[in-house]
C-alpha cells in the first residue's frame, strides 16, 4: 500500500525517455544510454509493485527500448529516431490497451531546463 502506483513510475518514465530523445539529437550518446538504464531501473519497480502490469512493461522494453537502446549503442540518429517513434506509438498502445486511452505520451518541444544535452 506504501508502494507508489504505476501513475508515478510513469511521470519518471517519461522523463527519462524525453531525455533519452534530446541527448541522443545533442549528440550526447554517454547520456542517451544512461537515460535509458535509468527508464529500464524506473520499470523495474513498476514491476515489483505493480505484479499485474509487469508482463506488459517487460514486453514493452522487449519490443521497444531495446531497439532504442542499439540505436544508442550505434550512435545512429536516424536509427534512434525511428526506434524511439516506434516506441511512443507502442508506449500509447500499451495505455489504451490497459484501458487509459486518454494517456498519451508526446514529446515536448524542448528539452527540460536544468540538462545539458550536448556532450
Amino acid at each position: 500500500a506504501i508502494q507508489p502506483g504505476l501513475g508515478t513510475v510513469m511521470i519518471e518514465y517519461g522523463d527519462r525517455y524525453t531525455n533519452t530523445y534530446y541527448a541522443a539529437k545533442g549528440g550526447n550518446w554517454d547520456l542517451a544510454a544512461y537515460q535509458l538504464k535509468e527508464a529500464r531501473e524506473i520499470q523495474e519497480v513498476g514491476e515489483a509493485t505493480r505484479p499485474k502490469r509487469a508482463g506488459g512493461l517487460k514486453a514493452f522494453e522487449t519490443a521497444y527500448l531495446d531497439k532504442v537502446d542499439a540505436a544508442i549503442k550505434a550512435k545512429d540518429f536516424a536509427a534512434f529516431e525511428k526506434a524511439f517513434n516506434v516506441g511512443i506509438k507502442g508506449c500509447n498502445g500499451c495505455h489504451a490497451g490497459q484501458g487509459f486511452p486518454y494517456i498519451k505520451y508526446v514529446l515536448p518541444a524542448a528539452p527540460p531546463a536544468p540538462l545539458s544535452m550536448k556532450p
